[in-house]
């Protein structure tokens, strides 16, 4: 586990983006945190590192995003927020199948409100301390 304290959103990126070097494919992330902790800027910073162009924004309302990148053996990033789901929901009941596949990252936002995934998940929470300043879990 890793704790790291950031003190601006540049900061936020940084550490998304020092994470995001280290990526194979495959990887999931389960992101955690209320609302407005910086779950976006996260994986924003990781679609920039990735060389994504498109303007990321959280698909509330749309429940994923998917966005094609060329980053090593890396064909997508897949962009998923529960936040709006009811209850618990399974990752095969939100149509991930197709994408938890050593080709693809996926990042989860409000991944609290998924059950069953997989134990080599990477848990970032990021929790709220003041208006610039968070502090960051990292669960490998």
């Amino acid at each position: 586990m890793q704790e790291i304290i950031s003190n601006s959103v540049q900061e936020t990126e940084k550490v998304a983006q020092e994470i995001a070097s280290s990526f194979k494919g495959g990887e999931i992330l389960a992101l955690t945190g209320d609302l407005g902790a910086g779950k976006t800027v996260f994986v924003k910073a990781i679609a920039k590192y990735l060389g994504i162009e498109d303007i990321i924004t959280s698909p509330t309302f749309v429940l994923m995003k998917v966005y094609d990148i060329e980053y090593g053996s890396i064909d997508k990033l897949v962009h998923i927020d529960c936040y709006r789901l009811e209850g618990e929901e399974d990752l095969a009941d939100l149509g991930l199948e197709d994408y938890v596949n050593d080709n693809n990252i996926v990042a989860i936002e409000w991944a609290n409100k998924v059950i069953n995934l997989p134990e080599n998940s990477i848990n970032i929470n990021i929790e709220y301390i003041s208006d610039n300043k968070r502090k960051i879990i990292v669960k490998r």
